[in-house]
């Protein structure tokens, strides 16, 4: 279980951010423009959004490895469409694609923390931020090295190889001691048991979503959340291919290894909850992205320095919005995570594009004020939820 949880957070994130750090072959291949990357930047999370509460509602009681097979499946064909395209309109439409297909691979790990928050939570981000790193390293790296076409083959290869794993899974699995069968059986008793007591429409199951408060910050907090982290990235990509930069494709993916040290903090999250409150942590956080905002906006202070603290700021809010998630039982997971990715990534979209834009006509101290006016408007709709709903905080630390 633990490794197809692995294998669906970090191979669903590995297709999301391909072009983040691709603007110099972008350009060559396509004539792409600095707006003209954000939108190409945001059509996966475009598709996302879209689709994420559908599949969450329609997959809630699939087999999550039949999914995981089926979705990487559809997304080696994709990328395999990729390497071929050299229509700009066409590599926008796949893109579209990939999003549809990804909150697949996203429901069918959420399925699988929802068994185990505690444990699995921490191994679901790890392979978000895995995946997150290599979506803009792999292929900056293989289309530097052996071309757009051998580049984005090579990635539908990798995919094929991720379902082949997925499928040969289920055989080792029945070879687990009993005692680990009989512990699944009981937790799936217990599913089985709430999903009979609760509503079985889909309408009803929004109504929930929405009327719980735990849920609804994790919404808010989940749109600020990507909207800032793929705003920072995707001007990031474009900062740093320009004057007085001038890096290639290669450079720019690299720098996204600096990511890779919030693995230890995300690993090590429960400790912190066991000193700390949500609500403290997230104020912690707060400032730590915003101080990694500056230490990559000040040039005489290394790049990568800022990234890696940008990372750890980031993707451990991460683990108190999938922790908030994973906590309300008024509704199955597959509702909750799917109208979750739907508000995480319209922020992601919005962030993409809107970032590319202001990077264009205001540089980088445009996407800065983009991110502030943001954040300010969402922490202020939490501030509305928790003292406005009469049902307790989601940030107490009764949620720990």
């Amino acid at each position: 279980m633990r490794t197809a949880l692995m294998i669906g957070s970090l191979g669903a994130f590995f297709n999301l951010y391909q072009l983040q750090a691709l603007f110099p072959p972008l350009v060559e291949r396509f004539g792409t423009t600095t707006t003209d990357a954000g939108w190409l930047n945001m059509a996966s999370l475009l598709g996302m959004m879209i689709t994420a509460p559908i599949i969450g509602a329609a997959t809630k009681h699939a087999n999550p490895s039949t999914l995981l097979a089926a979705g990487f499946l559809a997304l080696a064909v994709i990328n395999t469409a990729i390497a071929f395209t050299t229509s700009q309109d066409v590599l926008f439409t796949l893109r579209l694609g990939q999003g549809i297909v990804i909150p697949f691979l996203l429901t069918a790990a959420m399925n699988l923390v929802s068994k185990r928050p505690r444990s699995f939570v921490p191994l679901y981000v790890t392979g978000t931020i895995v995946g997150s790193t290599l979506s803009r390293f792999y292929p900056a790296w293989s289309v530097g090295a052996m071309g757009w076409e051998l580049g984005f083959i090579s990635i539908a290869c990798l995919m094929v190889l991720s379902a082949v794993v997925i499928y040969l899974l289920p055989k080792a699995l029945n070879a687990e001691p009993t005692q680990c069968m009989a512990q699944q059986q009981i937790a799936q008793q217990q599913t089985a048991q709430q999903q009979i007591a609760q509503p079985q429409t889909p309408l009803a199951y929004v109504k929930r979503a929405f009327s719980d408060t735990t849920l609804l910050v994790a919404y808010l907090t989940g749109f600020a959340l990507l909207f800032t982290q793929s705003a920072v990235f995707t001007a990031l990509g474009l900062w740093l291919s320009q004057a007085p930069y001038h890096w290639d494709s290669q450079q720019i993916g690299t720098l996204y290894l600096a990511c890779l040290p919030a693995l230890f903090f995300v690993l090590t999250a429960r400790l912190f909850r066991r000193y700390m409150s949500e609500t403290a942590i997230a104020i912690s956080l707060m400032v730590l992205i915003w101080a990694s905002l500056w230490l990559i906006s000040a040039a005489h202070m290394p790049i990568m320095a800022g990234v890696a603290l940008f990372a750890i700021g980031t993707y451990m809010f991460q683990t108190v919005t999938t922790q908030l998630l994973s906590s309300s039982r008024r509704v199955p997971a597959g509702v909750a995570t799917g109208i979750y990715l739907s508000c995480y990534y319209l922020g992601g979209a919005i962030g993409a594009s809107l970032a590319a834009y202001a990077f264009a006509v205001w540089g980088w101290s445009g996407v800065i004020a983009c991110i502030a006016i943001t954040q300010v408007v969402i922490f202020s709709l939490v501030l509305c939820t928790r003292y406005v709903c009469k049902e307790p905080s989601a940030l107490t630390p009764h949620h720990r």
